[in-house]
């Protein structure tokens, strides 16, 4: 009981001799407001949405959910936090004394005169020993290391949840970008099979003298540019599922699907506040926590201009019988000594310089990462804001070219205009439904974007 007290006196008082420079609290500010957020949905995103309320699609969903247990990604940042947490344990022991014992037996045997003279022909010893060693920290050196330590598993433990939310974001961007390949190549596929019947019809009315041939050319070759849609998106559509595919730590392979394109509902996520926002990055705050770390390691490397102090003791017993070593003399030793840097040319300053310039990087690295994410959010917000205000331009342009088409093809068959007038808004009828789609399925990743960048994702309850 007396040697717990005295090393917990010993480590208190000792305390006050750390060197190296504090943590100070870093401040996290950000504008009052976003620039782009006069048109979205007022609230705190403070307690930001969980992924199942912004991603309604149960296809999408059981998608994310055999991500989040089989990405390889995901599986090795946790294997990561189990390394930085056993590293902080390890370091945690340096600041204690540590016991460790010794045994073993000898044999003397001098087969000669002279140790027949000496009266020494053979001679056991058999002994075991306790051993105690204590670096005393006086200067911090354990300390500042185990803090270091620590703060890189708080920094590993962020990684894992930005890992996560990216995966979430990943799973959601490409599934987005399936349904709506698969919404184009369904376009493909009807205005493939209606320039097919365009063509027959144009090719029976032209052996039988009624149009030009020139129209059944123009008519071919529209139909040869829908074909070659087909199989380009057909390929696009086999990628993205490949890629996905690999994000759920599966074998490439097909892709259920769930609700079409045009099915999915567009969550609206409350901004919130730039205030709130560094708070729930968790890649910020990995950044913050490095920054910590290194900070950290300024103070191991001044400690190290320091003498060192250490203690040893043993405390055992030794007998030339084995059957008496239990009730043997008993034989302790204990001993101090101090160890230090004399001359070595600057290179513990040095050191203390190079942790100094590492923080520095670390210092500017977090707040990139802050300035980056503002950055997102508005990009997020700008793109939001406006897909959705392109996809209602672009849905009514798809209904007057239609309307448009029908007419024309109308006059064409009562021979009030030429071909070329049914091509041309046929193109456009086309060129507009794609885009349409396209639009439709990038207002959909904005908000993927925007719900990531908000630091959304990696919520668990």
């Amino acid at each position: 009981m007396k040697q717990k007290f005295l090393i917990l006196f010993l480590t208190l008082t000792l305390s006050g001799c750390l060197v190296g420079p504090k943590v100070e609290k870093t401040e996290k500010k950000g504008a009052e407001n976003y620039r782009t957020a006069t048109n979205m949905p007022a609230g705190d995103s403070t307690a930001i949405m969980k992924w199942a309320e912004v991603y309604q699609d149960p296809v999408l969903q059981s998608l994310i959910t055999t991500a989040l247990k089989q990405n390889y990604d995901v599986l090795t940042a946790m294997a990561k936090i189990d390394e930085s947490r056993a590293a902080a344990g390890y370091s945690k022991a340096d600041i204690f004394p540590s016991l460790n014992y010794t045994a073993g037996a000898s044999k003397l045997n001098l087969d000669n005169s002279s140790a027949n003279e000496l009266g020494i022909q053979q001679r056991d010893v058999f002994y075991g020993f306790g051993l105690l060693s204590w670096e005393l920290d006086i200067w911090g050196k354990a300390r500042h290391g185990n803090r270091s330590a620590k703060a890189e598993l708080a920094a590993s433990i962020e990684s894992q949840r930005a890992v996560t939310s990216s995966l979430i974001a990943q799973v959601a961007l490409l599934y987005f970008q399936l349904r709506g390949l698969d919404d184009r190549l369904a376009i493909a596929n009807a205005t493939l099979v209606l320039r097919k019947e365009a063509t027959r019809l144009i090719t029976l009315r032209f052996k039988g003298g009624e149009v030009a041939e020139l129209d059944k050319f123009q008519a071919e070759t529209q139909e040869a540019i829908a074909a070659a849609l087909v199989p380009s998106l057909e390929r696009d559509v086999q990628q993205t599922e490949n890629a996905l595919s690999i994000l759920l730590g599966h074998l490439p392979g097909e892709i259920d699907r769930g609700l079409e394109l045009r099915q999915q509902k567009i969550v609206e996520i409350p901004a919130g506040l730039p205030s709130d926002l560094l708070a729930r990055r968790p890649d910020v705050n990995k950044a913050e926590q490095q920054w910590i770390a290194q900070n950290e390691r300024i103070g191991v490397s001044q400690a190290q201009r320091f003498p060192t102090i250490s203690l040893t003791g043993a405390l055992g017993v030794a007998s030339n019988d084995l059957s008496t070593i239990s009730s043997g003399g008993g034989i302790w030793h204990l001993a101090g000594g101090i160890t230090g840097p004399l001359f070595a040319f600057n290179k513990n300053k040095r050191r203390v310089e190079i942790e100094r310039a590492r923080t520095e990087q670390s210092r500017l690295q977090y707040e990139k990462a802050a300035l980056t994410a503002f950055a997102e959010v508005e990009d997020a917000l700008i793109a939001v804001n406006t897909y959705a205000r392109e996809y209602e331009a672009r849905a009514r342009q798809v209904e007057a070219v239609r309307g448009a088409t029908l007419l024309s093809r109308r006059r064409y068959d009562d021979g009030f205009t030429n071909y070329l007038e049914v091509l041309d808004n046929e193109r456009t009828l086309l060129d507009a439904e794609l885009q349409a789609s396209t639009t439709l399925q990038r207002q959909l990743q904005a908000t993927v974007q925007l719900y990531k960048a908000l630091g959304g994702g990696w919520q668990t309850n």
